[in-house]
């Protein structure tokens, strides 16, 4: 496989697309929009007929993945492709002839700390969980008005829920799926955008007690963090301080560029090596889960999962 198709040429496209480049491949750019230095296909379907096995990135907004997706399969497109997360808006979006070659692009699952944190907890009993992150989303993207990105936008699949669903895909991962939430989401009036700003969720695992989960665009002081209580004590996960900590002993330390991370899940997909990769299934996982909390906030009660 020599070449890339990368459909969307945002922040998140432009990244993708000159890692793909650096890789060695050939990458034909689908976008609205005019690309410089780039090759440039009108459509999608232009896009197939120039490289049918490529391998495709679906990186456009989040509520456009499921007509992207289809546009490929209906094209005869036969190479392996990666979904941006979350895979889709909602769950309900139709999709025809999935296949097992389709990922999603959950890339934290490729940090080196949280590949050693899954393995510790390997065959321990856990009790609870505390998953956090927040930005100040202004901070975001230096130089661009906040309130015209995507993230900003619920129409456009923004708000913390699904752009930092990463933390969700990691719960799921890391600990097992749900059995209920319940659910604080919102917007604060903080920033003038009209997606949510903050989630607040209590999560009851299948197989452990507790969890909660805090999602803000709100965080002056950048914060992304997993601490787990399990039967052999406490182990915390400090993502913008690159340390693992396991009852207050430094057990892993490592600050990548995150450029370096996004290389290994492409390089996962395109030699075939799927035990990390998010699956079509985990993918609807956390989209599921996402619905669940939305519903359990707007009931104000309890949801099973």
């Amino acid at each position: 496989m020599n070449s890339a198709i990368v459909i969307g040429h945002g922040s998140i496209g432009q990244r993708h697309a000159e890692i793909l480049h650096d890789l060695g491949l050939d990458v034909l750019v689908v976008s609205r929009r005019s690309v410089a230095g780039a090759f440039q296909c009108s459509s999608v379907g232009d896009a197939v007929r120039a490289a049918r096995d490529a391998y495709a990135v679906i990186a456009d907004e989040t509520s456009r993945h499921s007509e992207s997706l289809n546009a490929l399969l209906a094209a005869g497109h036969e190479g392996p492709v990666l979904v941006e997360k979350p895979l889709f808006a909602t769950s309900d979006a139709t999709c025809h002839g999935l296949r097992k070659n389709i990922f999603v692009g959950y890339d934290l699952r490729f940090y080196d700390l949280v590949a050693a944190m899954r393995e510790r907890l390997d065959g321990r009993t856990v009790y609870t969980a505390e998953v956090v992150v927040g930005q100040f989303l202004p901070d975001w993207r230096p130089g661009r008005d906040y309130r015209k990105v995507y993230s900003a936008r619920r129409d456009n699949g923004g708000g913390v829920l699904r752009d930092l669903s990463h933390e969700i895909d990691l719960l799921l991962w890391l600990l097992g799926p749900w059995k209920r939430v319940s659910a604080l989401v919102g917007r604060t009036g903080a920033l003038d955008i009209d997606s949510e700003d903050y989630a607040h969720v209590l999560i009851e695992g299948t197989g452990y007690k507790a969890a909660t989960l805090g999602l803000d665009y709100l965080d002056r002081n950048v914060r992304r963090s997993v601490t787990v209580q399990h039967d052999k004590g406490t182990l915390a996960l400090d993502m913008i301080a690159g340390r693992l900590i396991e009852n207050g002993a430094l057990v892993a330390e490592s600050r990548p560029d995150w450029n370096d991370v996004y290389r290994l899940q492409h390089q996962a997909v395109l030699s075939g090596d799927d035990a990390v990769l998010c699956t079509i299934e985990q993918g609807i996982a956390a989209i599921l889960a996402v619905e669940a909390i939305e519903r359990a906030a707007e009931i104000g009660a309890w949801q099973t999962l």
